[in-house]
């Protein structure tokens, strides 16, 4: 397998995935505090349990993305 140097585009592609792989992956970890405070409240567990499979999918999602680019810096 041969490498080659990446251009800018695809740099900030990455970096782009990169950004946003870590704001979902705050935001499921947001959600799966506010879904705790809420375990006493059934409507609003599951609301935020939700939110947190989205952002938890979202996350994977981008660092799927930005790991399957190899490249040499």
């Amino acid at each position: 397998m041969q490498y080659q140097q990446m251009g800018t585009t695809q740099a900030q592609n990455i970096a782009n995935y990169q950004q946003l792989f870590m704001q979902h992956a705050a935001l499921a970890e947001h959600y799966t505090r506010q879904m705790m405070a809420f375990a006493s409240n059934s409507s609003s567990y599951y609301r935020y349990a939700e939110l947190v499979y989205f952002h938890k999918s979202r996350a994977i999602r981008y660092k799927g993305l930005f790991s399957a680019t190899p490249f040499i810096q």
